[in-house]
């Protein structure tokens, strides 16, 4: 799992997309094994109980995720915005690169830095993981 600068996780699911059962139907799921079970064997209740503490354990960890993720979010746009103007040195196919930064743009919530070096060459869509260096 790789994270940016700016802490931002990329390349990774989130929790909310892996979990596909929410609480509807996991009790949809229960009541048709209750219905279907074989009366001279029932469910035991401590089986069920512990299904429905892991359940609810799951959709803890998953609210928790979002809110985190939520989090990490608004820290990558306050972060990104600190940079502006200042000057950067990032990796370059050709060696460092420093310039200015001139602009952001948010691309599916992702930052994307535009800079402007000391020929005025425009350099676009820098992740902010790129930057190696920052100066004043």
């Amino acid at each position: 799992m790789s994270i940016d600068a700016v802490g931002r996780v990329a390349g990774e699911q989130s929790l909310n997309e892996q979990s596909t059962v929410n609480l509807d139907e996991f009790m949809r799921i229960f009541i048709t094994q209750l219905n279907y079970q074989d009366p001279l064997d029932p469910v035991d209740n401590r089986e069920f109980l512990t299904q429905l503490a892991e359940f609810s354990n799951l959709e803890i960890a998953k609210s928790s995720q979002t809110n985190i993720s939520d989090l990490l979010n608004v820290n990558a746009v306050s972060q990104s915005l600190g940079l502006l103007g200042k000057t950067v040195e990032v990796s370059g196919s050709g060696g460092a690169i420093i310039g200015s930064v001139t602009s952001i743009r948010f691309v599916e919530g992702s930052p994307l830095l535009s800079l402007t070096t000391s020929t005025n060459e425009v350099i676009t869509d820098l992740s902010p993981a790129e930057i190696r260096i920052i100066r004043e």
